[in-house]
């Protein structure tokens, strides 16, 4: 009888999660086909509760819900939940992350023309001088072109984040973030490589050297750079070779 009892333990457990995970899904459809920006935010705003509801990890990647992004560091205790709400004009992104020790969740919501407008995902955590900070890559977009970003945040013990750490280095010069613009049209390489010592991006250039500064002609031109990490900075590096 104990072992049956453990079996139903663990099989009750997963339930819930399940639940969840289905009523995030439901709402994710109903954004779809809602006519109403108010609608489609009023659902968005439940399926952060859904997920706050299920335990940290317990997302499984091999049974995905559609339009949910979802990233997870296991050795750094934290884990991305991302959704995008379609609006009459632009989009609103939903960026949950939540940390595991200890447990602290925070919520980036961002409406069309906000300054944090970006959909993450994916993330890599790093130390400078002892202080946790999270590098985060995104994307957005604007009426002509596609953007992608990366910035440095510190997620702080009082639920906020802050975002002006300038730990990027290119020679001297030193930034909180990174942004590019490229067509609609076009697709642009930004991750982590394998070890997350690396964020590979491709390099941008327009079509035509007469568009130069016109980013909705942008796109790679099959050369690749990469920020990496050096004692405890992420330094620009142009042309890699590998």
């Amino acid at each position: 009888m104990k072992w049956f009892w453990i079996l139903g333990v663990l099989l009750g457990a997963g339930g819930p999660v399940r639940a969840q995970m289905d009523s995030v899904a439901i709402r994710l459809e109903k954004i779809k086909t809602a006519t109403e920006d108010s609608v489609r935010l009023e659902y968005a705003g439940e399926i952060e509760y859904f997920i706050r509801s299920s335990a940290f990890g317990s997302y499984r990647t091999e049974k995905p819900v559609k339009y949910l992004r979802y990233k997870r560091s296991d050795d750094a205790g934290i884990e991305l939940f991302s959704w995008a709400v379609p609006l009459r004009e632009g989009q609103a992104f939903y960026n949950l992350f939540r940390f595991k020790n200890p447990e602290r969740s925070y919520l980036i919501k961002a409406l069309p023309g906000d300054r944090m407008a970006w959909l993450f995902y994916d993330f890599v955590p790093f130390e400078h001088q002892k202080q946790g900070y999270v590098l985060l890559l995104g994307w957005s977009k604007t009426r002509n072109t596609n953007r992608k970003a990366v910035w440095v945040a510190c997620f702080h013990p009082d639920g906020t984040v802050t975002y002006n750490h300038p730990l990027l280095r290119k020679g001297e010069s030193r930034s909180a973030s990174l942004t590019f613009e490229y067509a609609l049209d076009a697709s642009m390489l930004l991750k982590q490589d394998k070890n997350g010592k690396r964020i590979l991006f491709d390099h941008l250039a327009p079509t035509d050297p007469k568009y130069e500064g016109y980013f909705m002609f942008y796109g790679p031109d099959a050369s690749c750079d990469a920020l990496v990490l050096k004692k405890e900075e992420w330094w620009y590096e142009e042309n890699l070779t590998n």
